[in-house]
């Protein structure tokens, strides 16, 4: 395959030291014996729409952005995919037509960690930008419904509000009392979705009303294991966590780029690799 500018992608971060992105990019697509070449830059937030710019004009193929940068870079580009304005969240971008496209893989990611939502209730804790986005895949994927807890009441009402619209997913809010939220009882999917990997005062939430079989999602990359964690390992439940998520996120930006399938395991290991869990 021909060394074209075409054939460019990149990660653009704030600071890219300590992110497995570059090492799991880089190794998967030499594994696919592609010929690309994976960048990593770093901008200032200042220069954000700068850098943008720059990796437009010059032809990349795709571009992964680190937290920081995709909820501001929203406001930023022409395009948006349907998925990425419902999340209020830019991870990838892509090219199309002529320009990058931005999208959102993360709810993607979330969506085929679980495989089929129609029969699955869904509480997501926290009322940032993660949570809207795993909150918008659910409804999307088709789930029942969609319970939202956080400590930002505002920031919550806000998504359910927004959320609600075009969609058969019910969405309900689900008060927080001293730092604890109950699971209500029809919830089979409990998700902590911070935006931040280190939450000091991490919320409790109690599942002693629901029944059946739970699946548990830690969204966080790095961190100690929540209370929840650990006693979804004591009673069996099904984990999945950030780093799954992680390394789903990628194979989908691979796959949206180069059109080949990249499997998640290998990705998974290659990031577990990197930070050393």
């Amino acid at each position: 395959m021909s060394d074209t500018l075409l054939e460019h992608c990149a990660f653009l971060a704030a600071s890219a030291a300590g992110n497995p992105t570059h090492y799991m990019v880089e190794q998967a697509l030499t594994q696919a014996e592609l010929e690309w070449r994976f960048l990593s830059f770093e901008a200032a937030d200042t220069e954000l729409a700068r850098a943008l710019d720059g990796l437009d004009v010059l032809g990349f193929r795709g571009v992964l952005l680190s937290a920081e940068y995709r909820g501001p870079a929203v406001e930023l580009l022409d395009m948006l995919t349907p998925r990425a304005e419902r999340a209020g969240s830019v991870d990838c971008l892509v090219r199309s037509e002529g320009k990058l496209l931005g999208d959102n893989l993360y709810g993607a990611a979330f969506v085929e960690s679980l495989g089929d939502l129609s029969e699955l209730s869904v509480l997501v804790v926290g009322d940032g930008r993660v949570a809207r986005t795993v909150a918008a895949a659910a409804g999307d994927g088709g789930a029942q419904q969609v319970f939202l807890a956080g400590d930002d009441i505002t920031a919550i009402e806000s998504m359910k509000e927004l959320l609600s619209v075009d969609t058969n997913t019910v969405y309900e809010m689900v008060p927080m009392d001293d730092n604890v939220v109950h699971a209500p009882a029809t919830a089979n999917v409990m998700v902590f979705a911070p935006d931040s990997d280190e939450v000091v005062d991490r919320p409790l939430i109690d599942t002693s009303a629901t029944s059946g079989t739970l699946t548990i999602v830690d969204t966080r990359l790095r961190g100690s294991p929540t209370g929840l964690l650990k006693f979804a390992t004591e009673q069996g439940a099904t984990i999945i966590d950030g780093v799954e998520l992680f390394a789903r996120e990628t194979a989908l930006a691979l796959e949206l780029w180069t059109g080949m399938r990249f499997d998640r395991a290998p990705l998974q290991e290659l990031a577990e690799e990197f930070l050393g869990v």
